[in-house]
C-alpha cells in the first residue's frame, strides 16, 4: 500500500504518488475540456515499463492515456468537457504481468473543474496613503489565456472585514478588461485591504496596503575638492541630494564650513563660513580657504575643510550630512621614502632608494625636482644628486659607501620653502629630539643643518647602518650646533 503525498509548496499543486522505484506527478486539480500531463519517473530503470493512466468519476471510466517509460516520461490524459467534481486518477505500471519492467498499481483522488476562465487583478502600486485614489484592472481570460467577457461582481474589504464598496454586474468594456477606481478617505484604517472578484461562481483576490504619510527619505552626498591647491583662491564643492526612489530633491541647502587641523604644538580651529543657497538635485558652492584659515598659522600647517551640508527638502523634511576629506595645507608636495628603501647598506657597494612625492590627496606629483643628500657627518658629503619626479617617484644610487662608514645620513630638499618632507618611518620633524649614538661612548645630539641660501624645507632624515645594526631617525631637526 502506498500512501499520496500533496506537496503544497510547489508553484502549482502537485499530486505525488512515491513509491519504490517511481514517482508519478499530476495536477490535484484538472480542468474539463483540457489534457493534461502526467509525469512518470522511473528510477534506477533496467527496461522499458508500459504505463496506463485512467480517470475514473462515479465509478465510471472518462479518460484513457498510456506509453512506456524508461527513466522519464510524460503521459497525455485528455479530460472530457463538462466534467465537474471529484474523480479517481488511477495508475498501472506493467499492467499485465506478462509484460517487462517494474510492476506497480496506485491511484489518488482529483478535483475537476469546469471553470475554463480566470481573472487576474491589478492596482496601480502596492501600498496607498489617505485620500488617494486606488485604481484596479480586473483581466478575464479563458483557459489558453485568450481575454473572455462575462459578467463580475467586486467588492473591496478593510482590515476589519467592513464592506467598503463593491461593484454588481460589470461587464468588460474590451478584451476582457474592467477597470474600476475609489477614493480613501482622510482616515482610513490602517493595514492589508483586500479585493474581491467573484465569476462563473469561482471568487479571486488581492492585497493592497494603506499606511500613514510618512515624509519620503532622500541621502545626500557631498563632493568636496580633492585638495586645495591655492590658498588664496577659491575651489568648487558639490552637494548632491537625491530621494531614494531616485526623484531630484528640492529645497534650500545650509553649508558650514570651517578648518581643523594641527600646526607646530597646537590645535588649530578656522573660522566658520556659512552659505545658503537652493537645490535642485544638485547645487555648487565655493570652498573659500582664505576665509576660514587660522591666523598665523605655521608653514607645517595640516589640516581638513570640514562641510557640514544640511537639505530642507519642499515637502519639510530635513537631512544633513558630514565631509572631513578635504586636505589643507601650506606646503602643497609631501615626501618620504619609499617602504622598500633599505635600512641597511654593505661598505664599498651601491645604495639604492626611493621617494615618494605626492600631492595632498596622495596622487603622484610628476615634474617636481628633489635634491639628494648623504653624509657620514654635516660637513662629510659623499653624495648629492638633484633629481626630477616620475609618477610619483625618485630613484637614486649611491654609487659607494666607504667602507669605514658605520652610520650614513640621508637628506632629501625640495627647492621651495613651502614643501614639507617627512621621514622613512612617517615619523615628521616637529615630534621631538631624538639622541643618537657616535662613534665613541659619549652621547651626542645631532642636528640637522639647514642650508638657509638654498631657501629650503628639509625632511628628518635617518641613518642607514651596517649590517643588521638598527638605523636611528631624527625625530626632530633644529637649526643649532652639535654639542
Amino acid at each position: 500500500d502506498h500512501t499520496p503525498v500533496i506537496l503544497n509548496d510547489l508553484p502549482l499543486p502537485i499530486l505525488l504518488l512515491i513509491c519504490r522505484g517511481y514517482l508519478i506527478a499530476a495536477p490535484s486539480v484538472f480542468r474539463s475540456g483540457v489534457e493534461e500531463a502526467v509525469s512518470v519517473t522511473i528510477f534506477n530503470a533496467v527496461k522499458e515499463t508500459t504505463v496506463q493512466i485512467q480517470l475514473v468519476v462515479k465509478g465510471e471510466t472518462v479518460s484513457r492515456g498510456h506509453g512506456t517509460v524508461l527513466d522519464k516520461g510524460t503521459i497525455k490524459l485528455k479530460v472530457p468537457s463538462g466534467l465537474r467534481g471529484q474523480g479517481h486518477l488511477k495508475v498501472w505500471g506493467n499492467r499485465h504481468v506478462t509484460e517487462e519492467g517494474y510492476i506497480f498499481h496506485n491511484y489518488t483522488t482529483v478535483t475537476i473543474d469546469s471553470k475554463g476562465s480566470s481573472v487576474f487583478i491589478q492596482t496601480d502600486k502596492p501600498v496607498y496613503k489617505p485620500k488617494q485614489k486606488v485604481l484596479i484592472n480586473l483581466f478575464t481570460v479563458t483557459s489558453d489565456l485568450r481575454p473572455f467577457n462575462d459578467r463580475i461582481e467586486a467588492y473591496v474589504v478593510d482590515p476589519r472585514g467592513s464592506r467598503m464598496i463593491e461593484w454588481s454586474n460589470l461587464k468588460p468594456f474590451c478584451c476582457g478588461m474592467v477597470n474600476m477606481s475609489f477614493p480613501l478617505s482622510d482616515q482610513p484604517v490602517f493595514g492589508e485591504w483586500l479585493i474581491f472578484a467573484e465569476m462563473q461562481g469561482h471568487t479571486y483576490n488581492k492585497s493592497f496596503e494603506v499606511q500613514k504619510y510618512v515624509l519620503p527619505k532622500f541621502e545626500l552626498l557631498i563632493d568636496p575638492p580633492r585638495y586645495i591647491r591655492d590658498l588664496t583662491t577659491c575651489e568648487k564643492g558639490t552637494v548632491h541630494a537625491r530621494y531614494t526612489f531616485g526623484k531630484p530633491v528640492t529645497g534650500r541647502l545650509i553649508v558650514n564650513m570651517t578648518i581643523n587641523g594641527v600646526g607646530y604644538y597646537r590645535h588649530e580651529v578656522g573660522h566658520p563660513v556659512l552659505k545658503t543657497t537652493q537645490i535642485d538635485g544638485s547645487a555648487v558652492f565655493d570652498v573659500c580657504v582664505k576665509d576660514m584659515m587660522p591666523a598665523d598659522v605655521p608653514e607645517h600647517f595640516r589640516g581638513t575643510v570640514n562641510i557640514w551640508a544640511t537639505v530642507v527638502s519642499s515637502d519639510g523634511s530635513k537631512q544633513v550630512t558630514f565631509d572631513d576629506s578635504t586636505p589643507v595645507q601650506k606646503q602643497l608636495i609631501d615626501i618620504k621614502y619609499s617602504k622598500d628603501t633599505r635600512k641597511q647598506f654593505k661598505p664599498g657597494l651601491p645604495y639604492k632608494g626611493k621617494v615618494e612625492v605626492t600631492y595632498p590627496d596622495g596622487s603622484p606629483a610628476d615634474r617636481v625636482t628633489i635634491r639628494i643628500k648623504a653624509e657620514l657627518t654635516p660637513k662629510d658629503n659623499v653624495y648629492t644628486s638633484e633629481l626630477v619626479s616620475r609618477n610619483g617617484l625618485v630613484e637614486f644610487e649611491i654609487p659607494s659607501i666607504p667602507t669605514a662608514a658605520q652610520y650614513v645620513w640621508l637628506e632629501v630638499f625640495k627647492e621651495l620653502a613651502e614643501y614639507d618632507v617627512s621621514d622613512a618611518f612617517g615619523a615628521p620633524k616637529e615630534e621631538g629630539h631624538f639622541w643618537w649614538p657616535g662613534m665613541s661612548s659619549r652621547r651626542r645630539r645631532r642636528s640637522s643643518v639647514f642650508p638657509w641660501h638654498w631657501d629650503v624645507t628639509k625632511d628628518a632624515r635617518f641613518a642607514f647602518t651596517v649590517g643588521s645594526i638598527k638605523p636611528h631617525v631624527c625625530r626632530w631637526c633644529v637649526h643649532t650646533a652639535c654639542t
